[in-house]
């Protein structure tokens, strides 16, 4: 299995099984969710950028990246499922 987690350490393999464990239902429960998931987290990098933690460069790119995945996510092309432990995963990776 790719080592695509957040916390995988270089050299560490990660078992199918406890990826699917770690999973559980939270992909099925966050796909309800998630592209609420998406506008929280570019309202959230928004805010950093009003406060001078992100360019608005930094932002615009973060704006942009999280808007394709939402529309990737809404046609389809984007599946979450249990590769990641969860929507919020997803969204980072």
């Amino acid at each position: 299995m790719k080592n695509n987690v957040l916390w995988a350490k270089p050299g560490f393999e990660i078992d199918q099984a406890i990826q699917d464990f770690l999973a559980g239902e939270d992909i099925v429960l966050d796909g309800e969710l998630f592209l609420f998931d998406i506008q929280s987290s570019i309202a959230h990098a928004q805010g950093l950028a009003q406060i001078n933690i992100l360019s608005a460069d930094e932002y615009l790119q973060l704006e942009g990246k999280l808007n394709t995945l939402a529309e990737l996510y809404s046609s389809g092309e984007f599946i979450l499922d249990a590769r990641y432990e969860d929507g919020h995963s997803a969204i980072e990776e």
